[in-house]
């Protein structure tokens, strides 16, 4: 009998310890886990975020919510009296690459169509002109420190910098379907750009049969950058206010 009280308190303590110890294993996993599940949840609402405020126009995609200028700069809210300014899509695949960057420091005063940041690219490199008037509130740290943010997500954390408006011209710009109309016209320039410079043909849907940015002279940049990238205003513009 003795022996079988043993026999049991042996297997009640190992029944126990096995529990004990498989509670532990599933406290620690779901210790891991839950970050993961967190984690995922936090991703996939900041994608679908995304999907809402990036809407495509057939080759480019445009800023919901933003005011696209001549130069390819976009301009969006990012607070009271406080705007936003990045490269849009267009800029983002001219542009081979972005190696460094240069911005302005909190406080400069700009004036539209002074140069106020500059995206290098190897031993490239183009000047981002001020598409309006303000005061420089802050730069975009993050993309000083990762310069690729700029072509990884030009509408998002690739921003360069915020300013104070000095006054609404800003909002002549083209915006939401409008927006997506110039991009559509813009795009179709640039592939007349590149038909002129290097003799290329478009693909059916539009797009280039190649990427013909390497292709392109140190002269055939500069005339790329200032038809594309400077402040000039372009055909179908509305005059500023």
């Amino acid at each position: 009998m003795a022996t079988l009280i043993e026999f049991l308190e042996t297997l009640g303590a190992f029944v126990v310890g096995l529990f004990g110890r498989a509670g532990v294993f599933l406290v620690g996993a779901l210790l891991l886990l839950v970050p993961a599940i967190l984690l995922a949840i936090a991703m996939g609402q900041v994608s679908r975020w995304r999907a809402r405020r990036v809407a495509r126009s057939g080759r480019f995609a445009w800023r919901r919510g933003s005011f696209h200028a001549p130069n390819h700069t976009w301009i969006a809210s990012r607070g009271p009296a406080e705007l936003m300014l990045g490269i849009d899509d267009l800029a983002r695949e001219i542009l081979p690459s972005v190696t460094s960057v240069e911005l302005p420091r909190p406080g400069m005063v700009v004036k539209r169509g002074e140069p106020i940041a500059v995206l290098h690219a190897g031993r490239r490199s183009v000047r981002i002109e001020a598409p309006m008037n303000g005061l420089v509130v802050r730069s975009n740290g993050k993309v000083t420190g990762d310069p690729g943010l700029v072509k990884r997500d030009c509408y998002g954390e690739g921003w360069l910098f915020s300013v104070t408006p000095a006054d609404p011209s800003y909002m002549s710009f083209p915006a939401e379907e409008e927006a997506a109309g110039w991009l559509k016209r813009e795009a179709e320039r640039l592939e007349h750009f590149f038909e002129h410079e290097l003799g290329l043909a478009a693909a059916d849907g539009g797009a280039l049969m190649a990427s013909p940015m390497t292709s392109l002279t140190e002269d055939g940049w500069k005339r790329l950058a200032r038809a594309f990238l400077h402040e000039e205003e372009q055909p179908g513009q509305k005059p500023a206010p």
